[in-house]
């Protein structure tokens, strides 16, 4: 009977050692598939900063939120690239991260071109599913419209939009603190550090320009779309925060198949507060256009 139990003990620890190195290889061979590539890419007026990792045909853009740079996607995109198999990628807009800021005059259509300038010269500007974020979300809309062929998929986190505008009016939002009023003074440009003169640019034309551009914006049909908002409050006042939800119930409602989905855990930094959350829409998205 000794001898039995010290033959199960052996067997045990075998087991356990087999386990061990399988681990070890899986978290291995992740480390080994798993590589973030980080690349500034020259279009021209300026370079712009990109973080890619290699995957499928399938690429999945993240546009982070105004004011923000690929930073913001840092903890999700390992795993968006492991469970989706996809090209994932993430990047600075001109002037935020570790991208230029021109000192030549441009808007959030030229901001675009630059961007579909540079995923041609990385050879990933196909089958494109595009998240984005507060601004970003904006933005996705108007490279849909611009490059329907491009687009096969949509993710919306929380997004800044037309609807909203049209409810609370412009002048209202480019007054608030939130959305329009920057809380420093852009009198002397010269004094402005990188970012700043990057936010001042980005908000100097305000948001009655910004509106008439994104008002000619459609989704074109066949395109699975879905939108998070979030589930708690991140305007000072309930009349804001009501417009906010309308307005993300208004551009579901056009989108023929679209979602809502409620990020019943967060405000607007639903990247930080849930991201499984958004992992499991994309990895939707992805399965829907297979």
């Amino acid at each position: 009977m000794h001898s039995t139990k010290k033959s199960f003990l052996a067997l045990f620890v075998f087991l356990c050692g087999l386990i061990l190195l399988a681990m070890h290889a899986d978290t291995e061979q992740s480390h080994q598939t798993i590589e973030i590539q980080e690349k500034l890419i020259n279009i021209g007026e300026c370079q712009l900063n990109f973080q890619i990792i290699k995957g499928g045909s399938i690429t999945i853009l993240l546009e982070a939120g105004g004011g923000m740079d690929s930073t913001e996607w840092s903890k999700l995109v390992p795993e968006i690239a492991s469970k989706t198999g996809a090209t994932v990628v993430a990047y600075d807009r001109a002037g935020f991260g570790k991208s230029d800021l021109p000192e030549i005059p441009y808007d959030m259509r030229q901001e675009s071109k630059w961007l579909m300038i540079a995923l041609k010269k990385l050879g990933i500007d196909k089958d494109l599913i595009l998240v984005g974020h507060s601004y970003g979300g904006w933005l996705i809309r108007l490279i849909t419209t611009t490059w329907p062929d491009k687009v096969i998929g949509m993710v919306f986190i929380d997004p800044f939009s037309t609807e909203f505008v049209d409810i609370l009016g412009v002048k209202y939002l480019d007054d608030h603190p939130m959305t329009g009023k920057l809380p420093f003074d852009t009198s002397k440009p010269e004094k402005l550090t990188k970012f700043q003169r990057a936010l001042a640019r980005m908000v100097s034309d305000g948001l009655g320009r910004k509106t008439e551009i994104m008002r000619k914006t459609t989704i074109p049909e066949g395109i699975p779309v879905r939108l998070i908002t979030s589930g708690k409050a991140m305007l000072p006042k309930p009349e804001e925060q009501a417009a906010w939800r309308k307005s993300h119930q208004q551009i579901v409602e056009k989108i023929s198949g679209a979602k809502l989905i409620v990020a019943e855990q967060s405000g607007h930094m639903i990247p930080y507060s849930q991201p499984k959350l958004i992992i499991d829409t994309i990895i939707e998205i992805v399965q829907l256009t297979k």
